[in-house]
Formats: structure tokens, C-alpha cells, sequence
């Protein structure tokens, strides 16, 4: 609804200024208040409609199955909203790149509802407990208070935070593998239906076969893998500390298509309207919106919001994704 409401605004504002500029008043002004409306529609918080498909689920698992996907959704907005708001820029850049974590465990349940259950420790528990931890963070830094001790709890907070990236991909791949031993049962189940009926595959060696359930290989143990840093955390090598691993947020395919509408939306409105501020009410930015309107006269609104479009026309968009859409 987002992009609509944004196409809407560019159309209008199009259309308003033509009628302005070509003695057309009324309708101009008439349209420049439908594209101001449209800006104001496009810029509230947008509730997205996703339901989870549980037809194929008993009555007793689907009811636990959707309240506990609405409590998955419910902390990943939570979340969200206090990234968007925390001022440390790194913690709030390790914490997108936990989101995108979750966003694609969640896409996973949303096409799998029988797998939400295997997800239980990841709602009920990882996702749960990162909600809180960043709310906490947030309020901290709203008491601006720069005593030792809210530093240290703000370190330890942000030093746990960092990390959860790391036990949400482990989360998902328990997930997987409970999926994959499924997947093996019943390929061994085919297989012998298969060789009863005299139908074999001779070139099939053992070697060759993967057996998922070997708990003592070193990818179910852990033994002989070599551990990642932390992302975010300074680490300490010969007595030098090594900066952070820094690793791009990249853009969900599942909305990639919308991302590139907005991008598209925002060029536009700030390279033809962006001299009353067209691009950041749409933002949500009021005050800068209202800032351009004020001083649109002096020309400086119309040059800053030209460079501006044209920025947004030529970012990645990936780059796009982690700064503006939201």
C-alpha cells in the first residue's frame, strides 16, 4: 500500500503542477491536496496482511501454530522498531543483519506451518528475549545517563546482542536438518519399495551415501569446525585489536520487487517535487519535509532534493533496502 499511495502522490503532483503552470489553478491546487494526502496515507506505519496457511494442520496444532507465528511477527516488529530508533550505528547495523536472520526463518515457517513447533525455542525464547534486550538498549540511551555502570550494562547488552544473528542461523538450521531427516527416511523408504521391485541403483556406493543421523561427524558435534568471529565485537590478535567483520545486509527476495517500486517513488518525487519536500514527508521525516516547504523559495531545497533523486536512482539496492525502506 506503501508504493501505491507513493505512485498516487507522484501522479498528482505531476498533474497538479501542469495545471498550475498552464492556468489551471483549481485543479492544480486540487491535486497538489490529493498528492499531499496520498504523501500523509503513504507515510503511516503500514500493517502488512500476512496469514499462515494452516488447513492441513489438527484443529489443536493449527490454533498453536497461529498464535505462535503472531507472537513471531509481534517480537520481529519490536524489534524493528527499537533498531530503527538506537543511535549506536553499529549495534543497529548487527541488529539488521539478526533481522534478516529471523525474516528468513519466518518465510520458511510462513511456507512450512507444520515446522513452526520445530521453531518453538526461536519464538518463545532467542526471538523473545532479543525484543527485550533492545528495548532496553533504547531506553538506556534515552536517559542519556554516561555513568560507569549503565556503561557496562550497555557493553554487555550490545556484546549479547551481536551474537544472536548467530543463534538464529543455528535455530533455523535444527530446523532444516529435522526437515532433511525426514527427507532421508522416506528417500530410504522409496528406495527399498524400489529394490523390491528389482529396480537399484548400481553405481550407488556407500560412500557415497550421507548419513544424517551420525552424531559423531564434525558437523553435528562441532568438532574441527573453525568458529566465526563475532560480528561487531573488537577481537584482539597479537595484542592488536582486529575492527569488527562488517557484513552487507542484503535485500529479501520476497520483497525486493517493492524495494525497487520505492526506490523508484522517492527518485521521482524528490527530483520533480522534492522543492516542497515531497521525498521526506513521504519518509516520514515531517520536520525536514516542512524545512524544504518553508525555505523553497531560495532554490536550495530544489538543488539539495535534485542530488538527492538522482542518489536514490543510482544506489544499490541493497544499500536502498538498510537506509530507507521500511
Amino acid at each position: 500500500m506503501r508504493n501505491i499511495y507513493g505512485l498516487m502522490a507522484l501522479i498528482m503532483g505531476w498533474g497538479g503542477m501542469y495545471g498550475i503552470t498552464h492556468d489551471q489553478g483549481e485543479i492544480g491546487l486540487l491535486l497538489m491536496v490529493v498528492m499531499g494526502i496520498s504523501i500523509y496515507k503513504g507515510q503511516l506505519p503500514q500493517k502488512a496482511v500476512r496469514k499462515l496457511d494452516v488447513s492441513q494442520l489438527a484443529a489443536a496444532q493449527a490454533d498453536t501454530a497461529l498464535a505462535d507465528w503472531e507472537k513471531a511477527r509481534e517480537d520481529y516488529n519490536r524489534v524493528e522498531a527499537a533498531r530503527t530508533k538506537i543511535r549506536d550505528s553499529q549495534l543497529s547495523r548487527q541488529l539488521g543483519l539478526m533481522q534478516q536472520e529471523a525474516a528468513r526463518l519466518l518465510n520458511y515457517v510462513e511456507k512450512h506451518p507444520e515446522r513452526i513447533a520445530a521453531a518453538g525455542r526461536f519464538i518463545h525464547y532467542y526471538q523473545d528475549r532479543a525484543a527485550g534486550l533492545c528495548e532496553q538498549y533504547r531506553e538506556l540511551e534515552e536517559t542519556k545517563l554516561e555513568t560507569e555502570q549503565v556503561r557496562q550494562v550497555k557493553a554487555r547488552l550490545k556484546e549479547t546482542l551481536v551474537s544472536f544473528d548467530e543463534a538464529y542461523n543455528a535455530e533455523f538450521t535444527k530446523i532444516i536438518n529435522s526437515q532433511l531427516l525426514d527427507m532421508d527416511a522416506e528417500l530410504t523408504v522409496m528406495q527399498q519399495s524400489l529394490e523390491a521391485e528389482g529396480i537399484s541403483n548400481s553405481n550407488r556406493t556407500a560412500a557415497e551415501h550421507v548419513d544424517l543421523n551420525a552424531e559423531s561427524s564434525p558437523a553435528s558435534t562441532g568438532i574441527g569446525r573453525k568458529k566465526r568471529p563475532r560480528r561487531g565485537v573488537l577481537t584482539k590478535v597479537g595484542g592488536q585489536e582486529i575492527a569488527p567483520v562488517r557484513e552487507k545486509i542484503t535485500t529479501p527476495d520476497n520483497v525486493r520487487n517493492s524495494v525497487l517500486m520505492q526506490k523508484m517513488i522517492m527518485s521521482g518525487l524528490a527530483i520533480t517535487l522534492g522543492s516542497f519536500g515531497a521525498h521526506k514527508f513521504f519518509q516520514g521525516k515531517t520536520k525536514w519535509g516542512i524545512a524544504y516547504v518553508v525555505f523553497f523559495w531560495t532554490l536550495i531545497p530544489a538543488l539539495v532534493s535534485l542530488v538527492e533523486g538522482i542518489r536514490y536512482l543510482f544506489m544499490p539496492v541493497d544499500d536502498f533496502y538498510e537506509q530507507y525502506y521500511r
